[in-house]
C-alpha cells in the first residue's frame, strides 16, 4: 500500500498543491458547470416549505423524544451586544461560499449550497465548508463534502483541499481500475481498501503542502527584503508592512492540523453506490421503495461535538489492525447494489432540521442516535424544488428553505452544507 501511495502523490501531488495552496477562500456565484470548481482556481478557496416551518420533531411515536438544540439565548446574547454597536448584522443573509446546480439529461438535477453560520457571521469567520459534484457520465455521478474544523486555523483551506483532492484521486483511481470500461462493482472489501488509500493519499499530501509552507514563506522572507532594499520611496512603506506580517506569520508555522475537515463521499455507478466517510456530518438516499435511509455513521467522541478529521492521525493507531469510532471503521463505508431515487450529503450544520438525530427512549431511559432522514423534510423539498424549472431559482429557493424556511434553519448557528441530488 506504501507504494501506491508514493506512485500517487509523485502522478498527482504537484497538481494537487495548486489547488491546496491558493489563498482564495470565499467563492461568489452558481457553479453550473461542474468543472468550473476545478478549472477557475482563483474564484474557489419565495415559497417556503410551510409542511416544515411549524414541524420541528421529527419523531413520530409517542415513546420517542427529539433532544432539541437550545443555541436561542446564544444568538440573544450576540444581538444585545450587536444593538449596542454601530455594526449590525442581518443574520438571515450569510455569505455564500459555494452553490451548485446543474440539471441532468436524464431530467434529473442536483443542488449543493455551502453557507456561513451565523455563529460565524458574529465572529466575523467566512464559511468553513466546501462541496464538489461531477457527472462523470455512463451512470456514474461524484458527490463530495467537507466540514472544516472549527478549531484548525486553515478550516476553509482544509475543506476545500479534501473535497478537490477526493474528487482528482477518485477519478484517477476509476481510470487506473477501468471499472466504468469493465462495468465492474467492486465488493466492500475492495471499496474499503480503494477509498482507505485514497484517503491517505490525500493525508500525505496535505501534511506534505503544510511542511512545505515554512519553506515558501522563507523564501518569500528574503525576496520581500531585496524588494525592500531597492524600492522607491513611495512603494516601502507597503513592502515594510507585507515584512511584518510575514514575520508575525512565521513566528507560529503552520501544521498539517491547522488544515484539519471532514470527508463525505458518495461515488453512483450503473449498478449501486460506494460511500465513505471520516468525521461527522450525514448522509442517506431516497430507495426505489420510496424510504429513505441513511449511508453513513457519524464519527463522534466522547466529548460534545468531538470527531475525527482528516489530516490528522485517523490511521495512526498502533497495534489496532483497524481503528473505530462510533463503533464503526475509519474510514467507514459501505456498497449497496441499489440505485436511489435521490441522495443527500451533508454537514452537521444541517441535521437538526432534517435528520432523526439524537431520541429518548423512555422505556429504556436510554440517549440514541436513530440517524434517519427526515421524511417529512425531504420529500417536501424534493416536490418543491422539482416544480422549478430554472436551476439558478432552484439552488436559491433551496438554500432560502434551509436558511430560514424552518425554525430549526432560522436558528442554526454552525455552517450549512448540503449536496441534494434527484435522479429520478
Amino acid at each position: 500500500m506504501a507504494n501506491n501511495i508514493l506512485k500517487a502523490i509523485k502522478n498527482a501531488g504537484d497538481a494537487f498543491l495548486d489547488t491546496f495552496n491558493s489563498k482564495s477562500q470565499i467563492d461568489d456565484g452558481c457553479v453550473t458547470n461542474p468543472q468550473q470548481a476545478e478549472q477557475d482556481d482563483d474564484s474557489i478557496l419565495s415559497n417556503k416549505m410551510t409542511s416544515s416551518k411549524e414541524d420541528d420533531n421529527v419523531n413520530s411515536h409517542a415513546e420517542f423524544e427529539e433532544i432539541k438544540p437550545s443555541e436561542e439565548d446564544d444568538v440573544i446574547k450576540k444581538l444585545e451586544i450587536e444593538e449596542k454597536s454601530d455594526i449590525k448584522i442581518d443574520l438571515d443573509k450569510p455569505e455564500i461560499r459555494l452553490k451548485t446546480s446543474e440539471i441532468f439529461s436524464s431530467g434529473g438535477y442536483i443542488v449543493g449550497f455551502s453557507i456561513q453560520g451565523r455563529s460565524h457571521m458574529m465572529s466575523g469567520i467566512p464559511c468553513q465548508d466546501y462541496h464538489v459534484f461531477e457527472d462523470l457520465k455512463d451512470g456514474w455521478l461524484l458527490a463530495v463534502t467537507s466540514d472544516g474544523a472549527g478549531s484548525a486555523r486553515e478550516a476553509a483551506r482544509g475543506s476545500k483541499a479534501n473535497c478537490e483532492l477526493a474528487l482528482r484521486l477518485v477519478k484517477q483511481l476509476l481510470s487506473e481500475k477501468k471499472w466504468k470500461e469493465r462495468n465492474y462493482f467492486p465488493t466492500e472489501k475492495e471499496w474499503y481498501i480503494e477509498i482507505k488509500n485514497v484517503f491517505e493519499v490525500m493525508q500525505a499530501i496535505i501534511m506534505r503542502s503544510a511542511a512545505s509552507q515554512a519553506d515558501k514563506q522563507e523564501k518569500l522572507l528574503s525576496t520581500l527584503q531585496e524588494d525592500y532594499k531597492y524600492a522607491h520611496a513611495d512603494k516601502r512603506d507597503e513592502i515594510y508592512q507585507q515584512l511584518e506580517d510575514l514575520k508575525e506569520k512565521m513566528k507560529e508555522p503552520l501544521e498539517s492540523r491547522d488544515f484539519n475537515a471532514t470527508i463525505i463521499l458518495l461515488l453512483i455507478s450503473p449498478q449501486g453506490m460506494m460511500a465513505a466517510h471520516i468525521g461527522d456530518g450525514r448522509m442517506g438516499y431516497l430507495s426505489k421503495e420510496g424510504t429513505w435511509k441513511s449511508l453513513i455513521t457519524p464519527h463522534k467522541g466522547d466529548e460534545a461535538s468531538s470527531t475525527v478529521f482528516i489530516p490528522n492521525n485517523w490511521n495512526r493507531q498502533l497495534n489496532v489492525p483497524a481503528f473505530t469510532m462510533s463503533d464503526v471503521y475509519l474510514p467507514d463505508t459501505c456498497v449497496i447494489k441499489e440505485l436511489p431515487k435521490a441522495f443527500v450529503l451533508m454537514s452537521d450544520g444541517c441535521e437538526s432540521f432534517s435528520w432523526t438525530c439524537k431520541v429518548y427512549d423512555k422505556v429504556r431511559n436510554f440517549y440514541y442516535d436513530r440517524n434517519l432522514p427526515y421524511e417529512n423534510f425531504f420529500n417536501p423539498l424534493i416536490d418543491q424544488l422539482g416544480a422549478i424549472e430554472d436551476k439558478d431559482e432552484r439552488i436559491n429557493e433551496m438554500i432560502d428553505i434551509i436558511n430560514i424556511g424552518t425554525t430549526g434553519g432560522k436558528r442554526e448557528l454552525d455552517d450549512r452544507t448540503m449536496l441534494l441530488g434527484v435522479l429520478e
